[in-house]
């Protein structure tokens, strides 16, 4: 399996952009498609199709890369970047890429979501650290993905997470990144079915981020 290694200044530009889903971005590069995960690790989509994953591969893919980092080729992308986004509905042709795109996306309304209390978010990742996790507030950067806290109890593990939300990292998604904030979702949405993963998971994308509110309560189901 052909993985790359992120250099500093493309991972630094990857993170002001958005992602496709939680964990990763798809970008087109020079007339082919490049998956990147944590803006660390690139694999062409092709190959990932492929899923010739060997071991070794593995550990690029969990935990803690920078470890690894030495025994993989860097890549630096200068070219103008292009994110492919899956959460757009109808507006992108599915057979563009060979992917799926989501349509049932909408923008959550205050009825659904009130800025007026706090809500619980869960992020999920094959990664310790996440990058767009701010490790000191848990705040998420702008154009992060995340799901609910309702959505979240049919998550009971890693490799369950990878399969509700068709994440294209094959490794198990165990770290999770909790969030609550009164900050709202943009878009809200169902994750289609990708990379040989069922999805059907709710997905949401912060676009301008949120802020965490570390000790604020949020409200579940009282039965």
């Amino acid at each position: 399996m052909a993985l790359y290694y992120i250099g500093i200044k493309t991972s630094k530009r990857l993170l002001k952009e958005p992602e496709t889903g939680m964990g990763y971005q798809i970008i087109d590069y020079r007339q082919s498609q490049l998956v990147i995960f944590n803006a660390t690790i690139a694999i062409p989509l092709e190959e990932l199709r492929a899923k010739s994953f060997t071991e070794n591969d593995y550990t690029l893919l969990s935990g803690n890369p920078d470890k690894e980092a030495g025994k993989s080729e860097r890549i630096d992308i200068n070219d103008e970047i292009l994110i492919i986004s899956l959460l757009q509905g109808t507006q992108m042709q599915t057979d563009t890429y060979g992917l799926s795109f989501s349509e049932s996306v909408v923008e959550p309304p205050e009825s659904i979501i009130s800025s007026k209390v706090p809500h619980a978010y869960y992020r999920y990742s094959a990664y310790y650290r996440d990058k767009r996790v701010d490790s000191r507030t848990g705040n998420y950067s702008p154009g992060t993905f995340a799901t609910t806290s309702a959505d979240m109890h049919f998550v009971p593990s890693g490799f369950a997470a990878v399969g509700r939300y068709a994440l294209p990292n094959p490794a198990s998604a165990k770290y999770v990144f909790h969030l609550v904030t009164y900050d709202k979702p943009n878009l809200m949405g169902t994750a289609a079915p990708n990379f040989g993963q069922s999805g059907g998971g709710v997905e949401v994308l912060f676009k301008d981020g949120a802020t965490n509110k570390p000790g604020a309560s949020y409200g579940i189901s009282a039965g």
